[in-house]
């Protein structure tokens, strides 16, 4: 296959898919041929959770649009992304990921196949986007993406609406088997499947409820009372914010949250004085906040944890983030591709953070770091591992 590619006539056709005994079809025609490509439309600007709201997959000759909110069951849809005989085709695929995982109830997939990432390893442009990427690929082609800010809960869904969701699965379907044999001939094919599949870890995994502290940016600013503060408003605002299915920030965000566990007010009056502090949030969570810093200046001395320190004044830092960066620019050389695929800034932190920062304890019980994984473990972990010391 060279480029350009092209768009076969029955790629581009589909059909809308309603009923659940065409979606079991559909999905019998995926593990038949031993792969399916899919994306989705959702809408989250005021939720937790995503709501799901369009499906389109490509499997085996037929490109379909599946509406969720037509009363439809997509248990057999869940049951073959978690199929580890079958190959899920995704672009960026994280957060459908974490869709498919929420409303799967825990379902997740065993292969996938992320054509975003393919693109970086095979040399075609590190974080490509959808459209971006069928520019490169078809001739001509230029996707329209003024829909993509859709109201996808709304129906009915126009023709125009419906055209441009069917479009993501049809390219998304003849990119594959082109990314797919030029990873072959490169010879990156497996970091790329093991690359797509760190994705499912990442938005599948989640932090015990009494380290989620650890995450938030800054917590080297508090001393070891306020810091557990901080440890008991971060899980209340998590379980708060499910709870009512809310975004995060629509209860706190990160910055009002070190505010509080700074300032630790004691009364409706000082929870008044915290700024960026919603008029929403010191009503309805008002009280809660209060229980927790009442709660937080209960704890013992002895059980308050460690106190921070900001990573660039730690003692070592940059030589230890050059040196890391060395060894990463050395692997990207040898694979031939950006020293951003191999580790990004954030990733070299994330490092350093956890072997300087966490406790032995912390570290077995938090996700390990993307360098200490999979292929960049087995390609640098030793010598990562003899500079963190």
């Amino acid at each position: 296959m060279t480029l350009p590619l092209n768009l076969p006539e029955s790629v581009r056709q589909y059909r809308l898919v309603t009923e659940t005994q065409e979606l079991e079809r559909l999905c019998q025609q995926a593990k038949e041929a031993g792969w399916f490509a899919i994306d989705s439309e959702f809408v989250r600007e005021r939720t937790y959770y995503a709501q799901l709201g369009l499906l389109q997959i490509y499997a085996n000759g037929t490109t379909a649009v599946v509406d969720p909110l037509a009363g439809i069951d997509l248990e057999p849809l869940w049951e073959l992304i978690a199929d580890d005989s079958v190959e899920t085709v995704l672009h960026a695929g994280g957060e459908d990921i974490e869709l498919f995982f929420q409303q799967s109830n825990g379902r997740q997939p065993n292969r996938i196949f992320d054509s975003q990432i393919a693109a970086g390893f095979c040399g075609l442009g590190d974080s490509m986007g959808y459209a971006r990427l069928v520019d490169a690929l078809f001739d001509g082609v230029e996707l329209d993406k003024s829909l993509s800010r859709t109201n996808w809960l709304k129906r009915p869904l126009s023709e125009e609406q419906l055209d441009y969701a069917a479009a993501d699965a049809s390219y998304l379907a003849v990119m594959y088997p082109y990314l797919k044999a030029l990873c072959e001939e490169k010879g990156c094919l497996d970091i790329v499947y093991e690359e797509s599949q760190i994705q499912v870890r990442k938005r599948t995994q989640s932090w015990p409820d009494d380290l989620l502290y650890l995450a938030v940016g800054n917590a080297w600013q508090l001393n070891a009372r306020q810091l557990g503060a901080l440890k008991i408003l971060t899980p209340w605002r998590l379980h708060k914010a499910r709870e009512r299915d809310i975004p995060l920030g629509f209860i706190a965000k990160d910055g009002v949250l070190l505010e509080l566990a700074r300032r630790m007010p004691k009364s409706d009056e000082e929870l008044s004085r915290i700024p960026d502090l919603a008029p929403m949030s010191r009503k309805y969570s008002g009280r809660d906040i209060i229980r927790c810093i009442q709660q937080a200046e209960q704890v013992p001395e002895s059980e308050l944890p460690k106190t921070l320190e900001r990573l660039d004044d730690m003692e070592g830092y940059k030589p230890t983030f050059k040196a890391i960066k060395k060894v990463v620019s050395e692997l990207a050389d040898k694979l031939q591709v950006p020293a951003s695929l191999v580790a990004s800034r954030k990733q070299i932190n994330d490092v350093i953070n956890f072997h300087w920062q966490y406790s032995t304890q912390q570290q077995q019980r938090l996700p390990q770091p993307d360098l200490m994984m999979g292929w960049r473990k087995q390609a640098i972990g030793a010598e990562l591992q003899a500079i963190i010391g």
